[in-house]
Order: structure tokens, then C-alpha cells, then sequence
């Protein structure tokens, strides 16, 4: 019974031995960082600091952003490979040869995403032709614009100024007070025009 007793304490440890060296080789491999996932890390990281600069950079302190010039009718590619990379004219892009990217904007009638450029169209880009085969990653923001900008029109006394916003006429044409034909005792006749704002949901993609 003693030998019986001694070989069955004897399984039990050397079961408990590797049922431990188990736990631990697991717990060691999952606490070990992946490469693929300080790569998705980088891309969202790129993809964050390329929003961010398109949302608040512009060419002059007080003039449009990167993001309201391209809304605007702006050139998007010329925009987009000035800040973001794919052209030999802007030695330092934000994003590096290696990843592709691809800006959109969110169509809230149809909830899909509308591809507003794509560094992989364009054969002058450096990432001609790159496709998403590994990873992708992706940030987003808000893009608050005018469609409409808005005219606060000027004061139409004769004492302050005669210029100012008068609304349209009948053929469309913008009109502007020139002359002074009113006295401070009149009411004012320039317009304000609040102008028509909106919000667009705006996202790049960056992916290799």
C-alpha cells in the first residue's frame, strides 16, 4: 500500500509540474506584445495625427482649413499629398511610404462611407496601386462647415457707414448699400444673413 501511496503523490506533482509550466508559458505569451499589434497601434496613431492636422492646419492664420478647402471644391489630391503624404514634392509626410490611406465621409442617408480620396488612385501618388492586405486602422472627426457664409451687413446710418449686405435682387444678383439716403432717426434697412451651416462626419483610413 506504501509503494501504491508513493506512486500516486508522485503523479499528482508531476502532473501539478506541468499543469503549472502550462499556465505560466501561456501567461509569459500573452503578455508578450504582438508586432501586429504595435503596427495597428502606429497606423491609428497616423491616421489621428493626419485628421487632426487637415482639421486645424491652413495655409494663412486666418483663412479655411485644410478640411473646409477640400468641402469647399478645393484640390483634394494636392491637399491630401501636402499633409498627408504620397508625392516626392513633400519630402515629409505624416504617414510614411509603407501605409496607403484613404479619406471619407459619411453619407447619413444611405449609412455608408464615400470615398473622398484614396492615395492609391492617383499615378503620380507614391502608393499607386496599394491595396489593404494586412491591417487598417481608422480615425474620425467632425467637420463643422458654412455652405452658406454668413453676412452680417454693416450699419446703414449716415453717421457710422454706407456699405453693407442688402440681400438679392430679383435676378439673383447680391445688393450692397452705396449711398447714404437714410438718418440716424430711420430704421435701418441692411439685411443680416445668418447663412446655412451643416456638420459632416469625416474619417481616414490608414492601411497597409
Amino acid at each position: 500500500m506504501a509503494r501504491l501511496g508513493f506512486v500516486f503523490s508522485l503523479d499528482a506533482f508531476v502532473a501539478f509540474v506541468l499543469i503549472a509550466v502550462a499556465v505560466t508559458l501561456i501567461i509569459f505569451a500573452a503578455g508578450t506584445p504582438k508586432a501586429y499589434y504595435s503596427e495597428l497601434t502606429q497606423a491609428h496613431q497616423l491616421a489621428q495625427d493626419t485628421l487632426y492636422a487637415l482639421a486645424n492646419g491652413r495655409e494663412l492664420s486666418t483663412g479655411p482649413t485644410y478640411l473646409e478647402q477640400i468641402f469647399a471644391g478645393g484640390d483634394t489630391k494636392a491637399i491630401m499629398y501636402k499633409v498627408a503624404g504620397g508625392s516626392p514634392l513633400y519630402p515629409s509626410p505624416i504617414i510614411p511610404k509603407g501605409y496607403g490611406y484613404r479619406l471619407e465621409e459619411y453619407d447619413f442617408a444611405t449609412s455608408a462611407w464615400g470615398k473622398l480620396f484614396d492615395s492609391a488612385d492617383p499615378a503620380d501618388s507614391d502608393r499607386y496601386g496599394k491595396q489593404y492586405s494586412k491591417l487598417q486602422a481608422s480615425a474620425s472627426t467632425f467637420v463643422s462647415l458654412y455652405t452658406l457664409p454668413p453676412r452680417p451687413g454693416k450699419s446703414p446710418f449716415c453717421n457710422l457707414n454706407c456699405m453693407g449686405y442688402n440681400g438679392i435682387d430679383a435676378s439673383g444678383n447680391e445688393l450692397y448699400l452705396s449711398n447714404c439716403t437714410v438718418t440716424p432717426c430711420d430704421s435701418p434697412n441692411s439685411m443680416f444673413d445668418e447663412g446655412e451651416h451643416e456638420v459632416r462626419l469625416v474619417r481616414l483610413v490608414v492601411y497597409a
